[in-house]
């Protein structure tokens, strides 16, 4: 990197032969305009059109991205970049790219660590954007969002940001499609940067646009409840729980009753899946904050690193088979009972509901287990950064 220029504004670029040539003429003008130090990367993406030849001919530096999406292009082009500030922004001319001098002045004299723009609070060209994508889809996931994590952003889907290299490698972004840029808005969240959004226009699109509303907000919302496994997962199974256990120790209690009589049978198998649910779910807490954790986006969890202090493979084994063979063992003694009494009810049948919950969550805990070793033994492949 000892060829490092100011900044580098990278765009990904997929079939764009009819946009990109204004793209990089007013990249160009702008770093002329404003004496910056500066070059273009465009990363194809496997464009069939003249793309490419364009790109070229302008004397912009293309590399190539095999793997679609709009995220593996975005990582390659920022591997391949050589500036300290990156600058991303579409091939498709939606973008005002002479406002890059005010997005570089946020980063490098007001201090702000990332600088995103925002069509909301740029009002006009919204018209711009497709209607749905205008009044729910962009809406509903930047509200969305901004409630998991605690951000104030307008806009999260706006693909024109700033940001130093520094800055990108500690958020790390990974996703390989459309949901790249809530990623980076998350993560530089979960980094407690210093965030700036500029209001900015949306001019009209030139070409096909590659956007799949239902497909890329389906995975944008996937990729959401990853980040946040305590609200989603966690909380509301930790809840259901210690709903079905309560209810189970009443019912073994007796304190269930009505007119005089227990309301065990019934009362247990909810109580049953309450727990084995609520169990569940937050199991599947534990698998998302583990992979986040693997993959380094919750590496400062205080409570996880604590936890798997305790906990490994060999301990959710023994503590899953300990309750299986438990359970089991308490099944196996009541179902004699009931062959002794001739298959006629049993006085306190809601044992076996609690005995039954204990067994799945037995074997739920083993088999957990395995998973989340599994998982975490799972390396992190990133791209290489060429030499």
């Amino acid at each position: 990197m000892s060829d490092m220029i100011l900044v580098s504004v990278v765009m990904p670029c997929l079939n764009e032969e009819a946009a990109i040539g204004s793209c990089i003429e007013k990249i160009q003008n702008t770093f002329n305009n404003a004496g910056i130090d500066g070059e273009i990367v465009v990363c194809d993406n496997g464009s069939t059109d003249s793309s490419v030849e364009i790109a070229e001919s302008m004397g912009v530096r293309v590399v190539h991205q095999s793997l679609r999406g709009y995220g593996n292009a975005y990582l390659k082009g920022f591997n391949s970049a050589r500036g300290k500030y990156f600058i991303m922004g579409d091939a498709d001319d939606t973008y005002d790219f002479r406002l890059i001098p005010q997005f570089l002045d946020a980063i490098i004299n007001e201090n702000y660590d990332f600088v995103t723009g925002s069509r909301f609070l740029g009002k006009k060209g919204l018209e711009n954007n497709p209607l749905l994508h205008r009044l729910i889809g962009n809406p509903a996931i930047t509200s969305l969002l901004n409630g998991l994590f605690g951000t104030k952003y307008t806009d999260v889907y706006c693909g024109f940001r700033a940001f130093s290299r520094e800055v990108y490698e500690l958020i790390q972004p990974i996703s390989p499609g459309m949901e790249f840029n809530l990623e980076l808005a998350i993560n530089a969240g979960f980094a407690k940067l210093k965030i700036k959004e500029i209001p900015i226009q949306l001019a009209p699109r030139k070409g096909e646009s590659k956007l799949r509303t239902l497909r890329d907000g389906w995975r944008s919302l996937r990729m959401m409840l990853l980040y946040a496994p305590n609200k989603l997962f966690v909380y509301p199974g930790m809840f259901l729980l210690t709903l079905g256990m309560l209810i189970h120790i009443a019912v073994l209690a007796d304190f269930l009753k009505y007119e005089g009589r227990s309301l065990g049978v019934v009362t247990g198998i909810f109580a049953t899946i309450f727990s084995v649910v609520g169990f569940q779910i937050l199991s599947l807490g534990l698998h998302a904050k583990t992979y986040s954790w693997s993959r380094r986006f919750d590496r400062d969890n205080f409570l996880l690193r604590k936890f798997y202090k305790f906990f490994n493979l060999e301990t959710g084994l023994l503590i899953g088979t300990s309750m299986i063979v438990g359970g089991s063992s308490v099944l196996l003694y009541l179902t004699l009972q009931w062959l002794r009494f001739n298959l006629l009810p049993l006085p306190h049948p809601e044992w076996f509901t609690f005995a039954a919950t204990v067994v799945i969550i037995g074997f739920e805990i083993d088999f957990s287990s395995l998973f989340i070793s599994a998982m975490s033994m799972k390396k992190v492949e990133r791209y290489e950064v060429p030499r």
